[in-house]
Parts: structure tokens; sequence; C-alpha cells
């Protein structure tokens, strides 16, 4: 008996499967390191009247990083700010040809975000270039660096939807598993 294939490869998967992993895991990380330095640096100045020196620019570096990771990861659990009333209300081919153009217009944007990204992070890595955080000189080229992997990854999930065009052009739906936000519930009022 012969074996039918899924759609798709399943090395692919597992890869893209791993990289969602880090990304959610680097995120989480990132956050809650946010949340303790806040919290450190107003339990400094309310107890110490002195705050953590360089928490204000360590922040600002961890938004970055949960920005450019978060946005691959958001993109590929559809957790973006989406308006619903016409795409549902068209033909599924109609969806499935929006949902390509849909990702290739994410593909060019994420690539010239990649190219902007990269060209950045090498400038600062060949010069060295350095902020001041605090009380402290870091350098600059591993937060820039982030900004490329983070577009990088983006370009794989758009292609990824792309090949795919029934994962990008489903959208989650009331009463399939999660139950998805609304922005206003319509009540009839009782009469």
């Amino acid at each position: 008996m012969a074996k039918t294939r899924k759609k798709g490869c399943s090395c692919s998967g597992r890869w893209l499967g791993r990289m969602h992993s880090v990304a959610r895991n680097v995120v989480g990380v990132c956050l809650a390191v946010m949340v303790l330095l806040v919290v450190m640096d107003v339990a400094g100045r309310s107890i110490l009247g002195a705050g953590l020196p360089g928490t204000v620019e360590i922040n600002e570096y961890l938004l970055v990083v949960i920005g450019f990771i978060g946005i691959f990861q958001t993109y590929h659990e559809k957790g973006h700010i989406s308006v619903d009333l016409l795409f549902t209300r068209l033909p599924e081919r109609v969806r499935q040809v929006l949902a390509r153009v849909d990702s290739g217009l994410i593909l060019i944007f994420s690539l010239m975000f990649f190219y902007a990204g990269a060209e950045r992070f090498w400038s600062a890595f060949k010069t060295g270039e350095t902020n001041w955080f605090g009380a402290y000189v870091m350098p600059v080229w591993f937060v820039r660096l982030v900004i490329p992997i983070g577009c990088l990854a983006l370009c794989i999930q758009s292609l990824m939807n792309m090949w795919q065009p029934e994962n990008g052009s489903k959208r989650p739906q009331a009463g399939e598993g999660e139950k998805a936000p609304r922005a206003i519930d319509v009540v009839k009022p009782s009469t």
C-alpha cells in the first residue's frame, strides 16, 4: 500500500516550528527582563533614591528585540489586527488569491527592511559603534543584528504562506479552537 505525502515538506514545517518556539521564548525572556528591570528601577528610586543606571537604554534595546522577533511570531499566529468584514464573505478561491497577494506584499516590505537592517548592522559592526547605557558602554551591532534576523524570518514565513495559501487564507473564526477576539459585539436588545 502506497503512502500518501502531506502537502508541503514536513522537514520545513518542523524547522519553522522550531523557529517559532525560539521566537516565543526570546520574546518571553525579553519581556520578563524588561518588567524586572522596571520594577528594580522603581524600587531603587523609591527606597534608595536612585534608579538602576542604564535601565531605559536596555529596555529600548529589548523593545527592538521584542518588536522584530515578535512580528514573525505574530504573523504566523495571525495575531495582527485585521478587519474581516468583507474577507470572510468572499469565495474560498478569492481568499486564497488575496492571501497570496498579502503574503507577497509582506515579503516585499520585509525584504526592504532586511536589506536596510543588514546595512545598518554591518556599518555598526565595522565601525565598532557603541552607545552609553547609563554608566556602561555597549556595542550597538548586536541589537541591530536582530532587525535583519527578524525580517528574514518574516520573509520565510510569508514565503511559506504563499506556498501553502490555505494557511494564509484561513483566519480564526469564533468557535474554532480558541474564541476569536472581537472588537465590537453586536447585541440585540431584549424586548
